[in-house]
């Protein structure tokens, strides 16, 4: 079980609810394990996913893209019969919406092995939390979707 409070995001303002994110606070194994799991995971991505895709990778980092705009918008400076389009996607709450049965079938169709994904499993299947509001706790919530926020494996999977 989680302990899910909210973080203001820096320099916002703090009477507005959107500037806040949550954060599950995790126990400790529960961490290791991620991690563990987390690292294994990495490893493979690479394989995956298209390589203009940046961001929680090994040797991928988001500040690449500056290179890729830079690059692209030099080169249709230096070229105005063609025509150009930069379209940036930012998925609004996707770490909320992940569907658990799509990202188990995506990691079997990816060729992950059976016990790993099991152990994938065995994190995401029957999550509960309280919320830490004032210093108090709620009572306990099931979830059934998403992946936590805090957590290792979030932004691999």
């Amino acid at each position: 079980e989680a302990y899910i409070t909210l973080i203001l995001k820096e320099g916002t303002d703090q009477q507005q609810i959107k500037n806040y994110r949550p954060i599950s606070l995790l126990n400790s194994d529960y961490k290791i394990f991620a991690s563990i799991l987390a690292e294994r995971l990495k490893r493979y991505l690479n394989n995956f996913i298209h390589p203009d895709q940046n961001g929680f990778l090994p040797k991928r980092q988001i500040r690449d893209n500056i290179r890729i705009i830079l690059d692209t918008l030099e080169y249709y400076e230096a070229h105005p019969e063609k025509q150009m389009a930069l379209i940036f996607l930012d998925a609004q709450k996707a770490f909320d919406n992940v569907n658990w049965r799509f990202m188990l079938l995506q990691l079997a169709q990816m060729g992950f092995g059976k016990k790993f994904i099991q152990a994938i499993e065995t994190i995401y299947y029957q999550q509960s939390a309280k919320i830490m509001i004032n210093g108090e706790l709620t009572e306990s919530i099931d979830i059934n979707k998403g992946t936590r926020q805090g957590c290792p494996l979030s932004p691999l999977l």
